[in-house]
């Protein structure tokens, strides 16, 4: 007779750690709060082994009580039990474990606290320095409100160490007065009410910017041991709208949302996810916020209370930054604080070729050849699959003696089968060159968990290990394993330790300075799920896996050097100072095109100007040709035009987003026509959006801006989210509905001309603007100037010479304001601007 399987009960508590959903077998919430009712699950192995489950539990040192566990579907070989304890109130200690009938085996007992949801109530004491003024609270909390000489007004709530700007403090007054501090800082007038604890912050003009509720705005949760998380909530009129919180799908004013700020790959359909949280906003009372952390933030936006706002952070004490100013203010006021873009090579402005599988040099060649053929003129070819999807830095099928893990290689290390998939990397990327091509490399962060046998990944993982380079678990000693199922598995190096960046960069410096590759594509920053990791610098994955993208790339920046170009998807506060971006993974619908423009507009609001992403969608079923002319229009008029796909050369038909392939498979005889016509108006318009770029880089503001960014004060601007300026002098209008051979488009103040037809029309009126599929509203700003680089004919759309650094402007259109405008244009990044008068 076989002997029977033994029982094995599978609890964890926290799960895998997902930001958002939960597994099986774990409690929900992992951390409960007074009020929320409590689930238990629990996995029992062998399924269909177990005939009943019981949870024993008490409240502190209480009887112990029992609650019947339900059995649920089978997962993973184990049949998942849940059971439902109630809600518990704020300090209870609540330890639990589980009971199998009738063999009465027991988990080991798990516990937890309840937590709380505290509130300021009086002030204990108040002090000044001159400089800052701090009140501590009798329940323990202190606030410090301080002001710096770029303007910025400063307030730190909490426990912890109290944290302030990092330039030099103005001097402040402050005096008392009927039961209320009034603290004058520069332009700032703040009042401090002492019983309760309230917060009003005005300007000097005397506008309110920030108003605590009657009851007080500083909150914090608590077990009575460890506080987790600290909130200010403020009132907040009915007409404020709220934009920017890095690049977000959902919507371009956030109101009514309850958003937060993680790095976080959701495939598709992103909705209030995203890869590249920023946590600051614009409001259109005229001021901005930075929640000054690289912890999980949370917003709420007068989603839970129609005339309550509030900002949390997973910590003991939280800094807020107040910017007073127009959006055009606030917005470079901010970007100069955390970074200001790094300005792409002049080739990244052209048209981007990619798919995910061109995976020989075959392929590339083959669709080289094709965009000359069908006179397309790309600048950027981006090759996915051309690794051994092993190391990640060597080509797939070259022939090589492993080296130890702590060593790199050099070009003369490989041979190259002369009928593999890459017989000559070398020759091609140097005949790219010569056509105009520049040539960007897929990367992914992590050392790979094979399934078989891999001398070179071996002793790479071995290496890092060992030299503890890798991102480690919360015991500091087991390295972390990706809990995503992306590269499930795979170790992360930890770019916390200058020994690990410079490591990683010496496996891929053959790279750049002996094949000659341009740039990086810096895929999969998001691999990093626990609060409790530990990194070389000392800090837990809760303050660092936000950071981790921004390291990631900035390891990819230090390693290309000028002239190259970084290309990623996450990133945090600061990312546009070590990469471009785009967009991430969207289907080829008009719905994902609406919410990829978001993306844009909000990345842009956040301080990342330098965008793009993938015309017509990425995923799933080829973009009607409708779609995909609608989003190339789009494109021309973005940071970034590129096209990229996710399957190409394992499937037939192919799925690529070429455009070839898609009038071959749309059977649409025009998609090719209009496609080359916008490929070649986008470098006709190269000399304008270049100059744009070059000001972008130098103010701070986005080359793609949002309405309200421009037109803060238009109320009718903000029904019209889709629409933008790009650059300084075009408004843009994409066609974003299936079927719209119309389209309303808004015009703001002044004047402006449409850019197709020069004719002229007044601002502040909504103009109903003809859309066939080859045409996409767009309007000329009065008072500015654009220069364009146009062929013989001196016809937009004409093809012109593809070298970018030669594509000077040929002629410049100027169009005249209401009132006298300076415009300026430039045409090197560290010369000064030309300077161009137009007159009524």
């Amino acid at each position: 007779m076989s002997t029977p399987e033994p029982i094995t009960l599978i609890h964890i508590p926290f799960g895998d750690e997902h930001p958002y959903r939960a597994t099986p077998f774990e409690r929900t919430p992992r951390e409960p709060i007074a009020g929320q009712p409590i689930q238990l699950g629990l996995g029992t192995r062998p399924a269909g082994a177990v005939q009943a489950v019981q949870v024993r539990w008490r409240v502190d040192d209480g009887p112990e009580q029992v609650v019947p566990a339900t059995a649920q579907e089978d997962v993973e070989g184990a049949t998942r039990w849940l059971a439902s304890l109630p809600a518990g109130a704020a300090g209870d200690r609540v330890s639990y474990r589980f009971e199998t009938l009738p063999d009465g085996s027991t988990s080991s007992e798990e516990a937890f606290t309840v937590a709380g949801w505290e509130r300021a109530g009086r002030v204990a004491d108040w002090r000044a320095s001159g400089t800052a003024v701090t009140v501590r609270l009798e329940a323990g909390p202190t606030v410090t409100v301080s002001a710096d000489a770029e303007g910025v007004l400063s307030i730190s709530a909490g426990f912890g160490a109290q944290s302030g700007p990092s330039g030099g403090l103005l001097p402040l007054t402050v005096a008392e007065t009927a039961g209320r501090l009034a603290i004058a800082v520069g332009d700032w007038r703040c009042a401090i009410q002492l019983d309760p604890y309230r917060l009003d912050v005005r300007t000097a003009t005397g506008a309110t910017l920030w108003a605590d509720p009657r009851e007080g705005g500083l909150t914090w949760l608590t077990d009575g041991e460890r506080v987790r998380r600290v909130a200010l909530t403020r009132l907040t009129p009915p007409d404020e709208a709220f934009y920017g919180f890095g690049e977000r799908f959902n919507a371009l004013d956030q109101r009514g949302e309850a958003i937060d700020s993680i790095v976080y790959e959701e495939y598709k359909n992103q909705g209030r996810r995203t890869y590249l949280p920023v946590p600051f906003f614009v409001s259109s009372l005229g001021y901005g916020a930075h929640l000054v952390t690289s912890r999980r933030a949370y917003f709420d936006l007068a989603a839970d209370a129609p005339d309550r706002a509030t900002v949390a952070v997973e910590d003991d004490t939280l800094r807020l930054e107040l910017t007073a100013g127009s959006p055009k203010e606030v917005v470079p006021a901010f970007v100069k604080r955390v970074g200001k873009a790094v300005l792409p090579p002049k080739w990244a402005f052209g048209l981007w070729m990619s798919s995910n599988e061109w995976n020989s040099q075959a392929a590339v060649a083959e669709q080289v050849a094709l965009t000359e053929y069908h006179g397309i003129p790309a600048s950027v070819l981006v090759i996915e699959a051309w690794s051994d999807e092993s190391t990640f830095y060597i080509f797939n099928d070259a022939r090589y003696t492993p080296r130890p893990g702590a060593e790199g290689f050099h070009l003369q290390d490989f041979v190259f089968p002369p009928d593999g998939l890459w017989p000559d990397p070398k020759g091609m990327v140097d005949d790219l060159h010569r056509r105009g091509i520049r040539l960007v490399l897929w990367q992914i962060p992590v050392l790979k968990q094979l399934d078989a046998p891999h001398a070179q990944q071996d002793a790479d993982r071995q290496h890092a290990t060992e030299a503890a380079l890798v991102v480690r678990e919360a015991d500091g000693e087991q390295p972390y394993r990706v809990r995503p199922f992306w590269f499930h598995d795979a170790y992360v190096p930890d770019f916390t330790s200058p020994a690990a960046r410079a490591w990683w960069q010496a496996k891929r410096r053959y790279l750049v300075d002996e094949l000659g590759v341009d740039g990086f594509k810096t895929d999969g920053g998001e691999h990093l799920w626990g609060n409790g990791l530990r990194y070389s610098d000392g800090r837990t994955g809760a303050e660092a896996n936000n950071l981790f993208p921004n390291l990631y790339a900035g390891v990819y920046s230090e390693l290309g050097g000028a002239g190259r170009l970084n290309f990623s998807r996450a990133g945090y506060t600061g990312a546009q100072t070590v990469s471009t971006h785009w967009a991430g993974d969207e289907n080829s619908t008009f719905e994902a095109f609406r919410h990829s423009i978001t993306a844009g507009l909000t990345a842009g609001l956040s301080g990342v100007s330098f965008w793009g992403w993938d015309i017509g969608g990425f995923s799933g079923p080829i973009p009607s040709a409708e779609l995909y002319l609608r989003a190339t229009a789009m494109a021309t008029f973005c940071p970034i035009m590129q096209y990229h796909s996710e399957f190409n050369q394992h499937r037939e038909p192919r799925v690529d987003r070429t455009p070839w392939n898609i009038q071959e498979r749309t059977g649409d005889p025009d998609v090719l026509p209009i496609f080359r016509f916008y490929a070649n108006l986008r470098l006709n318009l190269f000399p304008y959006i270049w100059s744009e770029a070059i000001k972008s880089s130098r103010s701070g503001l986005p080359m793609m801006r949002a309405l309200p960014l421009e037109f803060p004060s238009d109320e009718q601007a903000r029904a019209y989210p889709f629409q933008y300026l790009f650059g300084e002098a075009l408004l843009i209008a994409p066609v974003a509905w299936e079927g719209r051979t119309e389209q309303a488009v808004y015009l703001p103040e002044g004047l402006w001309y449409d850019f197709w037809t020069g004719e002229r029309f007044e601002g502040r009126q909504v103009v109903t603007v003809a859309t066939p599929k080859h045409r996409i509203p767009v309007f000329a700003r009065g008072g500015t100037v654009i220069g364009l680089h146009l062929g013989s004919e001196d016809v937009l759309g004409q093809p012109v010479a593809t070298d970018l650094d030669t594509l000077a402007a040929t002629t410049f259109r100027t169009f005249a304001g209401h009132e006298p405008a300076t415009f300026l244009w430039y045409d090197d990044p560290q010369g000064e601007p030309r300077r161009f008068d137009v007159v009524p």
